[in-house]
């Protein structure tokens, strides 16, 4: 992964303001690209309401620049106070990565500072709905689009998304990067009684997470674990779940060798489906199977990995059936957790990912 001589790469990205998603970036300068990370210098979200401050992996220091920006939390509607011209000029990027949506606004600011100066650009794509936009964002989208040289579509919807809106960029599916250790499950031999149904993520309606909790009531000797906080938790907590506010990226891989299946069940609205459903992939990172409905990109995550069971969004019925058959083939559980661990690995490593960016941004050999 090595980079021509002279090449700079410069990335702009507000998710990177959590270092766990620097990962990427801290791997290419890690392997001598020529990397420089800008992102908003604070940041706020629905696990953290307050300012924070962005923080830097070890790997990039001294390539980090931290900008101040109007509205932080609101990923598609922050701008940059300052600071773009003078980095662009401190820097002097030979190619510059977006990673941003081409309908937000940052991805607008720095798009036409890099045309302006002929710098090339490429985009993150994510979005999997023509939601409806206001006039003048759907004429930014279409400038921004026309101007790019390379978008990173996360999923194959995403791909199809942004070719419908109309560009000439090179647009390839690079798996979202899991920076997650890739170790085989403990819980086929987990010293618990019963069978343990696992479910992660931001405790909210369209999560599913209810529903999981009805059909876990309909299997004997069942219980649900929940990893994640939200304002469902209570009502979660009544029905019988068990909810666990505690644990970290770090060590929700301890959380995963505590169940038997992870359970995905989202539930699609009219402006939104599931993107990706991270947590699948993290849990077949582990070696362990996987259910997921048909919402959005889960039913892609499942069937490119192999990793897992599809069931209909909604139907409680189907969900127990499939809860049912996994209970009670520890052999195809472990089949299909092996499975996924191999795929997961390949298609959405840390390294895979960097490799595509490289790729599409034509960077290195």
């Amino acid at each position: 992964m090595e980079a021509r001589r002279g090449q700079r790469l410069l990335v702009v990205s507000h998710p990177a303001v959590v270092v766990t998603n620097q990962s990427v970036f801290g791997e290419l300068a890690a392997q001598g690209v020529d990397v420089h990370l800008v992102t908003p210098s604070n940041w706020r979200n629905d696990y953290s309401p307050q300012l924070f401050p962005a923080p830097t992996d070890p790997r990039l220091a001294g390539r980090h620049t931290k900008l101040p920006i109007f509205w932080p939390g609101k990923p598609q509607r922050h701008l940059y106070r300052r600071g773009i011209a003078a980095t662009l000029k401190r820097v002097q990027p030979d190619v510059i990565y977006i990673e941003e949506e081409c309908f937000s606004l940052p991805a607008a600011q720095w798009a036409f500072a890099a045309k302006r100066r002929g710098i090339p650009f490429g985009l993150q794509a994510w979005e999997n709905l023509d939601r409806p936009l206001p006039w003048f964002i759907k004429r930014l989208r279409s400038a921004v689009l026309r101007a790019c040289s390379f978008i990173v579509a996360r999923t194959p919807a995403a791909k199809e998304m942004v070719e419908r809106w109309g560009t000439s960029a090179r647009v390839k599916v690079v798996g979202s990067p899991v920076p997650s250790p890739f170790t085989a499950s403990t819980a086929s031999t987990a010293s618990h009684e019963g069978f343990i149904v696992g479910g992660a993520g931001r405790l909210v309606e369209q999560k599913g997470f209810a529903l999981v909790a009805e059909a876990v009531r309909q299997l004997p000797g069942a219980t649900f674990r929940l990893a994640g906080d939200g304002p469902q938790r209570e009502e979660l907590q009544a029905l019988g779940a068990e909810v666990v506010t505690t644990y970290t990226h770090a060590t929700m891989p301890e959380f995963f060798h505590s169940v038997d299946v992870i359970v995905l069940f989202s539930q699609p609205t009219p402006t939104w489906a599931e993107q990706f459903g991270r947590v699948l992939v993290e849990a077949m990172a582990q070696g362990v199977a996987v259910i997921g409905s048909t919402c959005g990109e889960i039913p892609w995550v499942i069937s490119s990995t192999g990793g897992g069971v599809v069931v209909e969004h909604g139907n409680v019925a189907d969900l127990v059936d499939a809860l049912r058959l996994l209970r009670d083939d520890q052999e195809l559980r472990t089949s299909l957790g092996e499975a996924g661990r191999r795929c997961v690995e390949a298609q959405f490593s840390i390294s895979s990912a960097a490799r595509g960016l490289l790729d599409l941004a034509q960077i290195g050999d």
